[in-house]
């Protein structure tokens, strides 16, 4: 993940350091490190126990967690939540749950990234974040591949 793609998400979402951000697949916390060494506070969450331990090596003062995503904890708030991992998803309706918990989560801003329209047309996701009481969605198809989209918005 580029570093000037983080960056843009940060100004996208109108975030900067202190800021929290948490990723739901987060993975080692490739996408997160560059916020991380910018003064943000990170965290995530990822079923690999192993990539949730290399994520917590790397990032120290970060709050990671390994579990499903299905069980994403609304109850913990963070600034902004965030998800990257949306291709992966079995389906519409595990993907609506998480979608779900993540706004429930979020009390600044959601993002899901590189969305494949192939799987999760805009309208699905458009409805998906309105039953999820988000309203402020801004779209944009991702630069140099049509077929893929980011998703900002805002509480």
């Amino acid at each position: 993940m580029s570093p000037e793609f983080v960056e843009y998400v940060a100004e996208t979402l109108d975030i900067g350091p202190g800021s929290e951000v948490f990723e739901v697949a987060c993975g080692s916390g490739e996408f997160l490190m560059p916020l991380h060494d910018n003064g943000y506070l990170v965290g995530g969450l990822d079923a690999s126990p192993v990539l949730i331990a290399e994520a917590t090596d790397a990032m120290p003062a970060g709050r990671f967690t390994s579990g499903f995503l299905a069980e994403l904890d609304p109850a913990q708030p963070w600034q902004v939540v965030l998800c990257r991992a949306f291709g992966s998803f079995p389906d519409v309706d595990y993907a609506r749950g998480v979608l779900a918990r993540m706004a429930a989560k979020a009390t600044h801003a959601v993002a899901v990234l590189d969305v494949p329209e192939a799987r999760f047309d805009r309208r699905w996701m458009l409805q998906a974040f309105a039953e999820a009481g988000v309203s402020a969605v801004q779209m944009e198809v991702m630069k140099g591949d049509e077929t893929r989209y980011n998703v900002f918005a805002r509480r």
